[in-house]
């Protein structure tokens, strides 16, 4: 696929979607159905297009400061229209689109993590408001979950949660049982360590690599007897139940084989009680518990169920270090592909222009594969400059330049693959985000 062909593949499923309007509509048959300026296809595409301007400006930008621009209170009008449910799907639908179905040894790889991010200030939406220190000023955040396909490089699905109602561990359940993909591999990091997490991964079919707490750190290996050794590798195949019954308690002693969890952890496969004289319901998870060495004097613990013959401590340690692109993936979303330049405050409108930051991601993702870096005796290897392909692809998709100069453009800026970097975090406050400090 060449640059110019993905441009036609997007240009019609935007025109699909637009198709299926009455279906995105809050008022069906009344939305959209007069002859305006501003028509679904138009209002969706500005969505798609905006940056980090103020509104007033971002439309005259689109509009190419046409006299006919309109003005951001009819454009708010227009968007209001838009039902909650039309971006996810035109998401969905763009993700199908320029699936590749990438592969590594059979399995796709699918990272998964969450993310804050930091909307616009409004005291009034008590869901998203957040305040980490009492010397800090309270500010409103959202939280965006998401599975990241490791291979492709582009976001698979994402649930948007409220700061006060997030919950990482049912945005994971949610997007399993609703994603159709088969033979994946899940790589998760430490705050997906629960059994019911790992019931569910179990249940969907789904293989999964995840870091977990080492021995005394509160999690699933202080239950188990594990190995006093600096690296293993063990299978367990571990019976879960709620029976708090004599015998079950008696059974529990079997560290490595039967455990009694109490009603107040979740877990989704046993019912919550059990009548005396009835029999206890159990839930097996066959998983490995691996410990590997990953410098001098630093070990992580790792849990899966993947084959041992085929994957052995290496290849899972290799697979969980390519988790570190979804982290790098968000940190672009934000500062890049701008998902900290808000155009309002309403959670409708943060929510839209998630979903319009995530697909504008993925785009960019897309063409900047079908760009072939121009072979050259160089010390490191080169790809594209993420940052400027965000900026001409926007532009690309616009229409403001042919498919032909973006390539020229893109080829133009790219960037060195140093490896083995790294740098430590820089911990920040966060202060409100207020509209009067915008770009001008």
């Amino acid at each position: 696929m060449n640059t110019n062909d993905a441009i036609k593949k997007f240009n019609s499923q935007i025109e699909k979607f637009s198709e299926m309007k009455e279906n995105f509509c809050n008022r069906p048959g009344k939305d959209f159905s007069r002859y305006r300026k501003q028509n679904f296809e138009g209002v969706v595409r500005s969505i798609l297009a905006l940056d980090g301007n103020t509104l007033t400006n971002e439309l005259l930008r689109i509009s190419k400061y046409s006299i006919n621009a309109p003005s951001a209170s009819a454009f708010i009008q227009q968007r209001e229209k838009i039902s909650a449910s039309a971006f996810p799907q035109l998401f969905k639908m763009i993700n199908e689109t320029f699936d590749m179905n990438m592969r590594y040894e059979g399995y796709r790889l699918m990272a998964v993590d969450g993310s804050h991010i930091h909307v616009p200030n409004n005291p009034y939406d008590l869901d998203s408001l957040a305040q980490s220190r009492e010397d800090e000023h309270p500010h409103n955040e959202f939280h965006l979950n998401a599975f990241w396909d490791i291979l492709q490089g582009t976001f698979i699905d994402a649930v948007i949660q409220k700061y006060r109602t997030q919950n990482e561990d049912s945005a994971l359940i949610e997007m399993i049982e609703r994603s159709k993909l088969k033979d994946v591999i899940a790589v998760c990091d430490r705050g997906y360590e629960s059994y019911n997490n790992i019931a569910h991964l179990q249940n969907a079919g789904w293989k999964y690599v995840m870091r977990v707490k080492e021995k005394g750190g509160r999690g699933i290996a202080d239950g188990l007897n594990i190995p006093d050794e600096p690296e293993f590798d063990m299978h367990i195949s571990l019976s879960i139940t709620r029976k708090q019954s004599r015998e079950a308690k008696e059974m529990a002693k079997e560290k490595n084989k039967y455990r009694c969890i109490p009603a107040s952890i979740k877990f989704d496969y046993l019912p919550l009680k059990t009548k005396r004289n009835e029999s206890a319901h159990f839930f097996t998870l066959e998983f490995r518990l691996v410990r590997v060495k990953i410098s001098e004097d630093s070990y992580e613990m790792l849990m899966t169920n993947l084959p041992q013959a085929k994957f052995p401590p290496e290849k899972l340690k290799d697979i969980y270090d390519m988790r570190w692109g979804i982290e790098t993936s968000f940190r672009d979303l934000k500062y890049i592909v701008g998902m900290l330049k808000f155009h309002s405050r309403k959670s409708e409108f943060v929510t839209q222009e998630i979903y319009a930051n995530l697909i504008m991601y993925n785009m960019t993702a897309v063409i900047s594969r079908c760009v072939e870096i121009p072979a050259a005796q160089r010390k490191y290897e080169y790809r594209i400059r993420f940052s400027t392909a965000v900026r001409i692809i926007k532009s690309l998709l616009a229409g403001d330049v042919s498919p032909p100069a973006a390539e020229v453009l893109i080829q133009r800026n790219i960037t060195p693959v140093r490896p083995n970097r790294n740098y430590p975090r820089k911990k920040q406050q966060k202060a409100r985000i207020q509209f009067v400090y915008r770009i001008a």
